[in-house]
């Protein structure tokens, strides 16, 4: 992939990440070690397993990387 086509892929997940701030995401974003793939799984992980709020630390990164949808450790 060359860079043209990552800068767009990133602007356009970006553009659709409508319930996330812009600081969520750089956040997020710092949380992946500016692992842009990770980050693209993480949102999908936390959309299939229902996660109502944005991963404060590392270990929840990793906590909701290993969850199955099934579960509900971060619902409130």
């Amino acid at each position: 992939m060359t860079n043209f086509e990552l800068d767009n892929e990133r602007a356009t997940w970006l553009s659709e990440k409508v319930n996330r701030s812009k600081s969520q995401i750089q956040f997020l974003f710092q949380l992946v070690d500016g692992d842009f793939e990770k980050l693209k799984a993480l949102e999908v992980q936390i959309k299939n397993c229902f996660v109502m709020y944005c991963p404060g630390s590392v270990e929840e990164v990793d906590k909701i990387m290993s969850l199955t949808p099934k579960s509900n450790w971060f619902k409130l």
